[in-house]
């Protein structure tokens, strides 16, 4: 703690006579007294313990980890719920609520895997088993990667700040992977299709107004699109740095999108143009990422509720939802024989591995086309 001193809040119900008769420990004392007397101790004792199994937290983490009521050993072992809840801590204060969710669902799914959850306990078969179990569960194995990325972080972390051996790591025998399952995608006929529905509610318009603004502009997320300011436009071309990797990327990459006519046109029907604020509409005035992270849940919920209930009525096989312009876009510049180099600097792509998993395999008809030109000479 570097000598640092600081005052945290306790909540004791005493009167004064009774709390100095406590803390005096003078002879015999009442029962209240020693009631009192004992509390102390064990706030007293778990500071300790703080300051010597966690001596590089800072005061915040010093504070949420006296106030925790996880236990901070157990048998000698580190709670990885309280290291999971640093790294929460640090994301909030950070403004970053999209990256705190996610830890928060990793933590109570590995939690929910096995109530003890401890740094010691993470083994090659503890990985083995949790992956065997998730998916077992009925969710992707997609997902049980994702979180299994977060208890990898958690661990290099733990390593780093000393908290367990790098000769216990267990992530070198362990390979998470990547999923290679391809995306939903809308083909170029379905697109045309959603194109032409004549939408009959105002929220039907907007879902499809927004789905098509997204899919126009390079796939755009849904958060960035409402992240647009006015100073993102410049003669009929946006520039932004997608949000996902504005905080990670050493150098983040500028994406150009060409404004299309109709996603003028949307911005027009939505928004403004014409403003230095937020082209749309729904995180004007919101000052934090909590907040607008809220914002454009509840936005994009609404929006995917129409998106669905129109992809219903055309007869998509598909979940048509938001997500599926981003797919849609890239595998019709993948049809139109685009490369993938291309598609990834578009997309806003480190690499063309991570592309690839945007691009849908080819319709059927696509195939069939190729294969009865096999023979024509």
């Amino acid at each position: 703690m570097n000598g640092s001193q600081f005052r945290v809040g306790l909540q004791l119900y005493s009167t004064k006579e009774i709390f100095d008769k406590a803390i005096s420990g003078n002879g015999n004392i009442p029962i209240d007294a020693k009631i009192i007397k004992e509390k102390v101790d064990k706030y007293l004792q778990k500071a300790k313990d703080i300051l010597y199994n966690f001596p590089k937290a800072d005061q915040k983490q010093f504070t949420n980890l006296f106030k925790s009521e996880a236990d901070l050993k157990v048998h000698n072992k580190t709670n990885l719920e309280v290291l999971f809840q640093m790294k929460i801590d640090e994301l909030k204060e950070e403004d970053r609520a999209g990256s705190a969710c996610f830890y928060e669902q990793s933590m109570l799914a590995f939690k929910k895997f096995r109530k003890d959850f401890y740094l010691e306990d993470i083994t090659v078969q503890y990985l083995k088993a949790f992956r065997s179990w998730y998916v077992g569960e009925g969710n992707s194995n997609a997902t049980s990667q994702i979180y299994l990325r977060s208890l990898r972080h958690i661990y290099n972390r733990a390593i780093k700040d000393g908290y367990i051996s790098a000769g216990h790591y267990p992530f070198n025998e362990f390979k998470i992977g990547t999923a290679s399952r391809s995306k939903d995608v809308l083909y170029p006929e379905q697109l045309k299709a959603l194109w032409e529905y004549e939408t009959k509610t105002n929220g039907e318009k907007k879902a499809k107004d927004f789905f098509f603004f997204l899919y126009l502009c390079n796939g755009m997320n849904i958060k960035d699109a409402l992240s647009l300011k006015g100073k993102n436009i410049r003669n009929n071309m946006i520039s932004f740095v997608r949000a996902k990797t504005s905080r990670t990327s050493n150098e983040s990459k500028e994406i150009i999108v060409y404004l299309h006519p109709e996603a003028k046109t949307i911005i027009e029907r939505w928004g403004t143009l014409n403003t230095k604020d937020y082209l749309f509409p729904h995180f004007r005035g919101l000052a934090t990422d909590v907040e607008r992270k809220h914002a454009k849940d509840v936005m994009a919920r609404n929006i995917n509720r129409d998106l669905r209930a129109i992809g219903a009525t055309l007869g998509f096989e598909v979940n048509l939802t938001l997500n599926l312009a981003r797919h849609s876009y890239a595998t019709k510049l993948k049809i139109e024989g685009v490369a993938t180099s291309f598609i990834s600097d578009a997309l806003g792509h480190s690499n063309g591995s991570t592309t690839e998993h945007y691009l849908k395999t080819l319709p059927d008809q696509k195939f069939k086309s190729i294969s009865e030109r096999l023979l024509k000479f």
